[in-house]
């Protein structure tokens, strides 16, 4: 028996070592998995407490700049005026919603008036003069704002913040002090406990670590002070970190995360327990370490299993070598199979079936079967890996005809990969059939590898567009012969983009991976998925009776992506816009069936998303529109089908006019003359703006020239640049080319811009403005108070005029809030240097109004209307004449 196994020996060892092997390697691998998962876990809570950080950083910023402008308009108007009414801010409340606590000081530190007598008792009072926040803004020559936290206030029971800015006089001297005071622990937002968990916690401290505001989830005893391993960490502006070693008051360890707040001597920290962390991670790692030794025991009897059926084999092979040694050393060198099969008659003397007589072992082994087993083996009796049909066919042509080839596809008895092909070729001699058999199954697979490459698609394993380009025109034909439909879904993904952007181009291959199982999953058997392209997926569906199936499988589909999608960087959210096209009826071809349902597609995209739509005709007649007013105004662009109105601009003392606003129309050759309403928006959507900018630059300028070609005295003209122009084109040098080629002054020009353009790369904006500006162009902020600027934008970019938008002018008159704000404006503008212009000024109340708030310039209906160029100018001569 050992003489038997010897040679064997080795291949019954392997079990025991390939055993032991997979055991470790899939250990190794949970193990590693289980690493990975609690690392992704903790950089997604990590990834929690920076997005808890940041957004409480913003929105302390944002809390604490609001406060900062009051302080600004206050000290504006107390320079510009030496008083305040703390009435006029009765409306502005602090970040929890209560009236701001304001105290202004004088310059000898006596309270001048306050609207919360209660923070101040008379003995805080009398040592205000020695307080930090007073002393400060007397001895220092800067004007800054200063942050004073005292430890107790009488805002609530927590800390409060005071921010403070000096006074200063009409002469730019001191004059003392004002302060808004409110709890710090408003300025936290409430604690989201499905972001940090129920043990983590919000706060902010000073720079000196101290906890100035502190929420939590569940309760626990409130932090004094941050541990000393995370004040050190915290040296940085901005960062996160795992303390541990029970550092916290509580013993527990958290993942924090901190964030300085700009311009603000504090500091935001979020912070989540490992532990809630970690919580399902640790069920997860149990169920995981059960289910790896409940598979090593079962491996175990495996491999037990495997030596013994080893040894039995080892011991019959040893016996089927010794009788047939001289034998295979004949035939074996060859790899083809062959057999020697004598016919089988039945009682009408017609062949049954065929009888084995002899065969080598490659072709038993192409029966899975051995030599010994094979002889006198008949050819039913292993039909179950032969296919008895085609097999008696072609040794039935042979019998007939001397001799017969084919090819039979052979049952691997394993269900697993492509079934093998074997080439066969049947000989007859005498009464027996000599056979040979060839494996021709790689060539084969090689010709099907090759189709795939041109017809499926690498990502998702599914039909590619060259797929449905060469399937559906046949789906289309099939169709109509046979009276059915077929239908066409094309599926876009919704929000795709941004999981890309958030997690990755790897997350996101994952992620349509798992879109393609679903989407196959989704649809009805004998349906077609295919990818096209990015994450565009075509359904067809064939032998439709009605519409209805359609809509049918669509909702399928979106609702298999209510649910999210977890991929190994997350968990991803996204839906599916599908257009569906039915043929016949919407289409009558492929490429008018796959056109159709893309149109009807992007209708979801436009009206929703994450839904379904069947092609529409009107939607595509209004796509087509929209393409064609498109067309039209390239068309118009090229061939310089606009004119330029002018509308004046008056000072409102004299009612003399200062300069004219350059307004775009659009002679369109059917529909007339268009408003800019009509076609700015389209403008700016398709970039279009850019080259109709450089058209009105260039025409304004052209008609300051003539102007002064006729003899009218020099009188500034205003041009609109939206911010796209800005961003996508060098204004400086457009402006300095225009100039040139029409030999006008800069001083004859001026630029509006809205305040959203210096929101755009603000560093780039300012720069451009400035060169700009030096040219001697002046700088209008046109529309302002409908989006956001900041002080200290105006005053960096040194702008000359600010136009108050209209809505603002509309509520003079109406109510005693908007006469309170527009007069804040003028005198913060006054403050800084910049003219005024009221915009939609349209009564004549309005106007008497506007000229007791000291507003420098009048803009709207009343004053005029826009006109051409010839009429404009006319009318600003008699207007002068009159005057």
């Amino acid at each position: 028996m050992l003489r038997a196994l010897r040679p064997y020996l080795l291949f019954i060892l392997l079990w025991p070592m390939a055993g032991a092997g997979v055991a470790a390697a899939c250990w190794f691998i949970l193990l590693e998995n289980l690493d990975s998962e609690r690392t992704a876990v903790e950089q997604k809570t990590l990834r929690a407490t920076e997005d808890a950080a940041r957004n409480l950083e913003q929105a302390m910023k944002r809390n604490l700049s609001m406060v900062d402008q009051v302080l600004m308009l206050i000290r504006l108007r107390w320079q510009a005026t030496g008083t305040v009414r703390l009435g006029d801010f009765n409306s502005l409340l602090d970040p929890a919603g209560r009236p701001l606590n304001i105290s202004i000081f004088g310059s000898d530190g006596k309270l001048r008036m306050t609207n919360a007598r209660d923070l101040w008792p008379p003995g805080l009072l009398a040592r205000v003069p020695t307080l930090s926040f007073f002393t400060t803004h007397l001895l220092r020559s800067a004007d800054d704002l200063f942050i004073g936290m005292p430890q107790e206030d009488s805002i609530g029971t927590g800390n409060a913040v005071r921010l403070s800015r000096k006074l200063l006089n009409a002469a730019a001297e001191f004059d003392g002090v004002v302060a808004v005071s409110f709890a710090t622990d408003s300025l936290v937002a409430d604690y989201d406990e499905l972001l940090l968990g129920q043990r983590g916690f919000l706060g902010a401290v000073d720079s000196a670590g101290v906890i100035r505001a502190f929420k939590v989830g569940a309760p626990f005893e409130r932090m004094r002070a941050l541990p000393r391993s995370l004040v050190q960490a915290m040296a940085a502006p901005q960062g996160n970190a795992f303390i541990g070693s029970g550092d916290f008051s509580d013993g527990r360890n958290r993942y924090v995360s901190w964030k300085a707040i700009d311009q603000f001597p504090l500091m935001v920290v979020a912070g989540a327990d490992q532990e809630d962390a970690l919580a399902l991670f640790r069920a997860r790692e149990r169920a995981m370490y059960q289910t790896g030794i409940g598979a090593s025991f079962a491996l175990l009897l495996f491999v037990l299993a495997g030596m013994s059926l080893s040894v039995r084999l080892a011991m019959h092979r040893h016996r089927v070598d010794l009788a047939q040694d001289a034998y295979r050393k004949a035939t074996e060198a060859s790899r083809e199979g062959f057999f020697i099969a004598a016919p089988v008659f039945g009682p009408n003397g017609r062949v049954i079936d065929y009888i084995t007589v002899d065969c080598n072992e490659q072709g038993a082994a192409m029966s899975h079967s051995t030599r010994e087993r094979m002889l006198g083996a008949r050819l039913s009796t292993v039909a179950s890996t032969i296919p008895l049909a085609p097999a008696m066919a072609l040794l039935e042509r042979a019998m007939a005809g001397g001799s017969a080839q084919g090819e039979i596809e052979l049952d691997d008895g394993q269900g697993e990969g492509p079934a093998r092909q074997v080439q066969v070729n049947a000989v007859r001699a005498g009464e027996v059939l000599a056979i040979t058999v060839r494996d021709v199954t790689m060539e084969k697979a090689h010709l099907i590898q090759l189709e795939r490459k041109n017809f499926e698609d690498v990502l998702t394993a599914l039909p590619n567009r060259a797929w449905v380009a060469r399937h559906l025109p046949q789906a289309v034909a099939r169709a109509i012969d046979d009276g059915t439909l077929v239908a066409l879904l094309f599926v876009d993904l919704d929000g795709f983009k941004s999981v890309n952007d958030t997690f990755g181009h790897a997350a996101g291959d994952e992620l349509l991976q798992v879109v393609a199982k679903r989407l196959k999953v989704a649809v009805r058997p004998g349906d077609h998925v295919a990818r096209i392209g990015g994450d565009e997926f075509i359904v067809i569906l064939e032998h439709l009776r009605d519409s209805a199936e359609a809509a049918h499988v669509a909702g399928r589909i979106v609702q298999a992506f209510h649910a999210g999608i977890s991929i190994g960087a997350g968990t991803a959210t996204i839906g599916t816009s599908i257009g569906i096209s039915i043929c016949p009826g919407d289409a009558h071809d492929g490429d008018a069936l796959l056109r159709h349902a893309d149109i009807a597609m992007y209708e979801v995209k436009t009206s929703g998303k994450n839904r379904y739509k069947f092609f529409d005709p009107a939607f595509y007649g209004v796509l087509q529109q929209r393409q064609l007013r498109e067309s039209d105004l390239r068309t118009a662009i090229r061939d310089g089908q606009f004119v330029m109105y002018y509308q004046p601009r008056v000072r409102t003392a004299t009612m003399e006019v200062c300069s004219v606003e350059a307004l775009v129309r659009w002679n369109h050759p059917t529909a007339g003359t268009l408003q800019p309403d009509a076609f700015i928006p389209l403008a700016e959507e398709t970039g279009l703006i850019v080259a109709l900018g450089e058209l009105i630059v260039d025409a304004v300028c052209a008609q300051i020239a003539a102007w002064r070609r006729e003899g009218y005295p020099p009188l500034p003209v205003s041009i609109n640049v939206s911010s796209r122009q800005f961003n996508e084109r060098d204004m400086h040098a457009l402006f300095v080319q225009a100039l040139q080629r029409h030999d006008v002054a800069p001083e004859c020009v001026e630029i509006e811009l809205t305040e959203s353009t210096m929101l755009h790369d603000p560093g780039r904006t300012a720069q451009n403005l400035q060169a700009i500006h030096a040219m001697g162009i002046k700088l209008l902020v046109d529309d302002f108070g409908t989006g956001y600027s900041s002080l200290s934008m105006l005053q960096q970019l040194d702008f000359d005029i600010l136009k108050v938008d209209k809505s603002f002018t509309r509520r003079l008159g109406v109510d005693r809030q908007g006469e309170i704000l527009f007069s804040a404006i003028i005198t913060m503008a006054h403050a800084l240097g910049m003219k005024v212009v009221a915009e939609g000024v349209e009564r004549r109340e309005q106007v008497e109004l506007l000229a007791r708030l000291q507003c420098d310039e009048l803009q709207g209906y009343y004053v005029a209307r826009p006109a051409d160029a010839a009429r404009v100018r006319s009318d600003c001569m008699q207007r002068a004449a009159s005057l």
